[in-house]
């Protein structure tokens, strides 16, 4: 088995390096990704035989599995000796397979960069994609963004189309064409230039002044709050504490509930930023404070969606929805530690508004096996009442009803209905508590148990 010999060409004969020359002299097999470069020409001129890959293009159905295909040939050829095998830039898709699979019979000659005297035009952090690769362009106008190998006009068109999402369409870029000089055109008219082949390289300047994009994404919202919490920013933003930022958060998120009542996509999208606003505010005030900042947010929550989701990230299974959320309260029982029920309930946010609180403490009880049967049978009986009016609405227009008549009679009986439900609710809990601490003296579970038991244990629990 033969050494392969990766030599990074360059698209044009004067671009061949010494070192890159000496290894395709040396005797090796010479193997050329395509013969469409000056390497070939030089090649021909020195009398050096070689044979090209140009013939799997045809035969393969897309780029990579032309790559692959590329370098199980040079494989190939090295079982019979030596390769040196001639790409126009070591960043070939072939490269780094043939570097995996070959190992340590793998040496690479760097030759120049494809996209060649563009890289003089701008100074700092370039991201260099494949143009056949559009559709995974990640972008950011905060870097340059170099894209090589425009071989057509359709496919120019989809990379400028992909590029205007991110950069202004004004952008001035750069263009070149082999080893020709860069002209500079508007990114608008990346596709209606002469011509375009598989040299043709197009570079995008990075656009860093905020007030000059058309789209903004996360890192920007961070970014802007930077600059109004800063010395000489707002002077609002400055002031704000995460105390006083509470009301606005709570403000903000009932206004999404409107918009989404309102099925409104474009009223949904500006309040979802209001929200995300506040996020981004919040997580300033607590970065210039030294106590955490947004990647600290982002981290936290993308850990719980992992550890959250076992069925999806781990080995678990959850085929409806329902068994989702069942795994979603035991895989969140374990992340914090709880060992009991009472600690579960204790859980649910106490600054909730006492219905939604009541209601959720409820599922939590359900999920015990508490509950569920004590509420079917009278869920029943208003069903068979509310099918026994005549013109009566829904059941949701139904309790709507009752739930204002209950509010009526706190009315009339001078009693706050949200420190009523409340306290409800927090005798319920500690009723809960007392009954499952007694349980686990006797060596009893909830699971354990029969539907019989659980309902004679749930009557003493809703004596509250």
């Amino acid at each position: 088995m033969g050494t392969i010999t990766i030599i990074g060409t360059g698209w044009l004969e004067g671009q061949l390096t010494f070192a890159g020359a000496q290894a395709l002299k040396s005797g090796a097999k010479v193997l050329l990704h395509t013969n469409r470069c000056g390497c070939a020409a030089w090649l021909e001129q020195q009398g050096v035989p070689f044979d090209s890959l140009d013939a799997l293009y045809d035969a393969c159905e897309d780029f990579d599995d032309h790559a692959k295909a590329a370098a199980e040939a040079v494989i190939e050829a090295a079982e019979a000796g030596d390769v040196a095998y001639g790409v126009a830039d070591v960043r070939d898709r072939s490269v780094p397979i043939l570097v995996e699979r070959a190992g340590e019979r793998v040496r690479v000659i760097a030759g120049p960069p494809s996209e060649g005297a563009l890289l003089a035009c701008v100074s700092g952090e370039t991201r260099a994609v494949e143009a056949s690769d559009w559709e995974d362009f990640h972008l950011t106008p905060r870097e340059h963004c170099l894209i090589r190998e425009l071989d057509s006009r359709e496919l120019a068109c989809e990379v400028k189309l992909k590029l205007m999402a991110v950069y202004p369409e004004e952008t001035e870029i750069f263009l070149m064409n082999g080893g020709e000089a860069p002209a500079r055109l508007p990114l608008y008219e990346l596709d209606r230039a002469d011509r375009y082949d598989h040299m043709t390289c197009a570079l995008v300047p990075a656009q860093r002044e905020v007030t000059a994009l058309e789209r903004y994404d996360f890192e920007h919202l961070n970014e802007i709050m930077r600059i109004l919490c800063a010395p000489g920013g707002c002077p609002w933003d400055r002031a704000q504490t995460h105390e006083s930022l509470r009301t606005c958060l709570l403000e903000e998120a009932y206004e999404v509930m409107d918009a989404i009542d309102e099925g409104d996509p474009d009223h949904l999208y500006d309040e979802l930023g209001d929200i995300l606003l506040q996020v981004a505010l919040n997580a300033e005030l607590a970065r210039r404070h030294g106590e955490f900042d947004i990647s600290d947010v982002t981290t936290a929550i993308c850990e719980k969606m992992i550890s959250r989701h076992t069925h999806v990230f781990g080995k678990d299974r959850a085929a409806s929805a329902d068994a989702v959320l069942d795994l979603w309260s035991k895989n969140k029982m374990a992340e914090r530690g709880q060992s009991t029920y009472t600690e579960v309930l204790r859980s649910v946010t106490r600054t909730l508004p006492s219905l939604l609180r009541a209601a959720k403490v409820l599922k939590r009880c359900a999920e015990a096996g508490l509950g569920d049967a004590d509420a079917a049978e009278p869920a029943a009986r208003c069903r068979e009442g509310l099918e026994a009016l005549p013109g009566a609405g829904d059941a949701e227009a139904w309790l709507g009803t009752r739930l204002l008549e209950m509010a009526g009679i706190a009315r009339l009986l001078k009693v706050d209905p949200e420190i009523a439900l409340n306290g409800a609710v927090n005798r319920l809990i500690e009723k809960f508590s007392e009954i499952e601490g007694e349980m686990a003296e006797n060596g009893r579970k909830f699971g354990d148990l029969d539907s019989e038991t659980l309902r004679k244990y749930w009557d003493l629990v809703k004596l509250c």
